[in-house]
């Protein structure tokens, strides 16, 4: 079936030139030229640059694409290299699934019960607490990332929480500050609070350093 003749505005937030906002952004362009057409316009915006922008859209994480139009407005967190999710883009169907969530590959999917199963490795399942789109949360957000997908590929889950959205679960936690990263398994639960952009204060804090080989 034909793509209808509309057109699609798009908004990619990054952060900086890193590896996964220039992934990103080729693979949008890429999408857009198979499947829309020449009929959209995509806005790049860098939180580094402009981090109060990143309220407009309530931005918790990057990269995130932004669809303002065709209506409803959708989100996809992550790199966009999902191709079959991505390309829900340039259908005005809800591609339910990928709406506020991370764009991840069927393997990272399904990593989580694989290590439930019994692996010899364990699983790490962090929640990183933010207030906002600020610039020291998107800076956490990048670092932290960037450590789990080096140190951790496959083997963890990030949820990342905006304790102005979400306050009941910053009190269950017991958040006062942000940010703060909680590592919740594997045990003991253990919190690093405050800079989060220092690798090597992530690495003590989640315990990696000998993984890290240091």
């Amino acid at each position: 079936m034909e793509t209808e003749a509309k057109q699609w505005n798009l908004r990619l937030y990054v952060a900086g030139q890193t590896p996964k906002s220039v992934m990103a952004l080729a693979n949008l362009k890429r999408i857009c030229d198979e499947h829309m057409h020449g009929q959209y316009s995509v806005e790049v915006i860098d939180l580094m640059e402009n981090p109060q922008l990143a309220r407009r859209d309530q931005i918790v994480a990057i990269p995130t694409l932004v669809r303002e139009l065709p209506s409803p407005l959708k989100r996809i967190i992550g790199d966009l290299s999902n191709g079959p999710h991505v390309r829900g883009l340039a259908s005005c169907s809800d591609f339910s699934a990928m709406d506020e969530t991370r764009n991840r590959h069927p393997d990272e999917a399904g990593a989580e019960a694989r290590a439930l199963q019994g692996t010899h490795s364990p699983w790490y399942m962090l929640r990183l607490y933010v207030t906002g789109g600020t610039l020291s949360s998107l800076r956490a957000i990048a670092r932290v990332r960037e450590v789990c997908e080096e140190l951790l590929p496959g083997r963890y889950q990030l949820q990342v929480i905006d304790i102005y959205q979400q306050p009941a679960l910053a009190a269950g936690d017991q958040i006062t500050v942000a940010p703060t990263l909680v590592r919740r398994s594997p045990g003991p639960l253990r919190k690093l609070i405050g800079n989060l952009s220092d690798r090597e204060r992530i690495l003590a804090g989640l315990e990696l350093r000998a993984a890290a080989g240091g």
